[in-house]
Parts: C-alpha cells; sequence; structure tokens
C-alpha cells in the first residue's frame, strides 16, 4: 500500500517535471497506441530522429513494442496492474530521454562564419551533432598536431 502511494507520488512527480519542459515526446492524455504510431512513423522519416544511434534506435522500438503489448493487452487504463503501469511509465520515461536527446542534436542550425583567409561570410547549416563531432575532431586534430610537430595539412 505504501508502496503504491510512493510509486503514484513519484509519477506525479516526474510526471510534473516533464509536462513543464514541454519537450516529451509522450503527451499526457492522448491515447498511447496513437502516440506509439505518430514515434514509430517519425523514427521511419529520416529527419526527426537522424542522429539516433542504431543501438539506440533498437532499444526505443523494443520499447515502444512493450508498450504497444501492455495497451493491446489492457484495452482500458484502469485495468492495468499497478507492477504493470510502473513498467510503462518507466518506459515511456524511457522513449521520453531518447527521443528527446535525439530530437535535439538532429536540429539544424545555421551560422555565418568566415572561411579562413577570407573576409567573406558563407552560411554553414550542419546539424548540433555533427557540429559536436567537427569540433572534437579539430580538437584531437590540434592535439595531435602539437604533440607530434607535425603541421594539420
Amino acid at each position: 500500500m505504501i508502496l503504491a502511494a510512493g510509486t503514484a507520488a513519484l509519477m506525479l512527480v516526474v510526471g510534473a517535471a516533464q509536462a513543464a519542459d514541454g519537450d516529451t515526446v509522450f503527451e499526457r492524455g492522448k491515447p498511447l497506441i496513437a502516440q506509439i504510431d505518430r514515434i514509430e512513423l517519425q523514427l521511419n522519416d529520416g529527419e526527426t530522429y537522424s542522429e539516433l544511434a542504431p543501438e539506440k534506435r533498437s532499444e526505443v522500438r523494443e520499447t515502444l513494442a512493450r508498450l504497444r503489448a501492455i495497451t493491446e493487452r489492457y484495452p482500458d487504463q484502469a485495468s492495468v496492474p499497478e507492477g504493470v503501469k510502473v513498467e510503462q511509465f518507466n518506459d515511456q520515461a524511457r522513449v521520453n530521454v531518447l527521443l528527446t536527446k535525439a530530437r535535439e542534436d538532429s536540429r539544424m542550425v545555421c551560422k555565418r562564419e568566415k572561411s579562413t583567409g577570407s573576409n567573406r561570410t558563407t552560411t554553414q547549416c550542419m546539424t548540433v551533432a555533427q557540429r559536436e563531432r567537427a569540433k572534437a575532431k579539430a580538437e584531437k586534430d590540434m592535439s595531435n598536431a602539437q604533440r607530434t610537430g607535425h603541421s594539420l595539412l
């Protein structure tokens, strides 16, 4: 009894925090099956979650399959046993975390930059993840050049 009350309170706190973010993938009060269908379409569109790693994409698909099975087994949300509700909630939270991060990494950002040796600015568009990879590569190349004494060219 106390465990169920504690779990319900935790679910309310986490749910309120996610609702405050406004970036959750699963939305409260909407049919779960429709949301799972929408997420699966977005996973397949090649754009929305383009930066999601293959192993994370597999994890999301497996989690969505579990959520779909629960929803089909218990069409009435009130009939879902408490333990299954906790698993369902945890699965939704995991998908929210993975896909919110992937959506942020897949966001296209364009910047006006001057090329080295030029006064002319050009527009460079890359996803957030592409920019992070380019930055990490540049830092690694610079570190190697400093350590070995060789030029970057």
